[in-house]
């Protein structure tokens, strides 16, 4: 069986597209444990309602709301299935999803996490474009250097290995996936299925963490500070690499936040650990809308 874990959190309006997303997964033998962090809206008399429509499902409430960590690990521990794929409240998988990441999961032992591509949605900009990732297999180092796995939506792992890695840290206030992935990448195997089959939203408006520049980079401080012995291991081109990764994903969100001296002040910041063509692209984007920047990223399929 396969378990999904769903966090939510005051998004009753988009959380039964969710779930209606894993209800007509082509794989039925599945459970759908939603963990609501705290709702005061309408999400406990939607839930009730599903329930009764559904017996696959399992709602888990409480109050006061921890975070969406919190959320994901009481879901995990609730889980009775040798396989786990987690669900944003805000995101939809298309029909196939499961049942493809488990025949990747069946043809190889070692592989303990899956992940898919994306159909990437800016809601308030209008622009859409696919994400098709290709890296698979011994992600140990190279994961180290960015987050190629990406969100939580595209992602079906092994519950065995979910406990030998060890759960979401609920220190952490950004880029939690990104933390376990880490950690699963140096035990495990990763394998890809390197086509849509999540249909991934962004909104400026609805309170994402991935909107918020401060907590992500206080998130990789504490991220630099955890895996210090394993960052210690990578060359000083690899280090200067990582840390350009990280200075242009921070100009990102700058920019998208609409702080564009920010933004090139992030992305000034990435020049000085490596020069590359596409940052300083990204420096006369920043002068612009965020929106032509998103519609560079919609021609070169880059990950979101």
């Amino acid at each position: 069986m396969i378990s999904v874990v769903i966090p939510t959190h005051n998004r009753c309006d988009l959380l039964s597209r969710a779930i209606h997303s894993v209800q007509e997964q082509t794989i039925k033998d599945i459970e759908i444990i939603v963990v609501s962090d705290g709702s005061t809206d309408g999400t406990d008399k939607l839930m009730e309602g599903l329930k009764k429509e559904d017996s696959r499902i399992r709602y888990i409430s409480y109050h006061p709301g921890h975070n969406g960590n919190y959320a994901r690990n009481t879901g995990i521990k609730a889980a009775k299935g040798e396989f786990v794929a987690f669900l944003d409240d805000d995101d939809e998988w298309l029909p196939s999803k499961l049942e493809e990441q488990l025949l990747v999961m069946e043809s190889d032992e070692s592989v303990g996490l899956v992940y898919t591509g994306t159909h990437v949605i800016y809601v308030d900009e209008e622009i859409e474009y696919d994400s098709i990732p290709q890296k698979q297999g011994d992600l140990s180092k190279v994961i180290l250097f960015s987050n190629y796995i990406g969100s939580t939506t595209t992602v079906m792992v092994r519950k065995s290995i979910l406990e030998k890695a060890g759960l979401f840290d609920e220190e952490l206030p950004a880029i939690q996936d990104y933390d376990l992935w880490i950690r699963i990448c140096q035990i495990s195997k990763v394998g890809v299925v390197s086509k849509v089959l999540v249909n991934y939203y962004n909104y400026r408006s609805a309170g994402q963490v991935s909107s918020n520049t401060s907590k992500y980079s206080n998130s990789y401080a504490y991220l630099s500070e955890k895996y210090k012995l394993l960052l210690s291991m990578l060359t000083e081109k690899e280090t200067k690499k990582r840390q350009a990764n990280i200075k242009n994903g921070l100009g990102k969100r700058e920019h998208r936040n609409g702080a564009k001296w920010k933004a090139i002040k992030c992305y000034m910041g990435s020049l000085k650990y490596e020069v590359r063509n596409k940052t300083f692209l990204y420096i006369l984007l920043a002068c612009f809308d965020y929106k032509k920047a998103l519609i560079l990223r919609k021609h070169r399929g880059n990950n979101k």
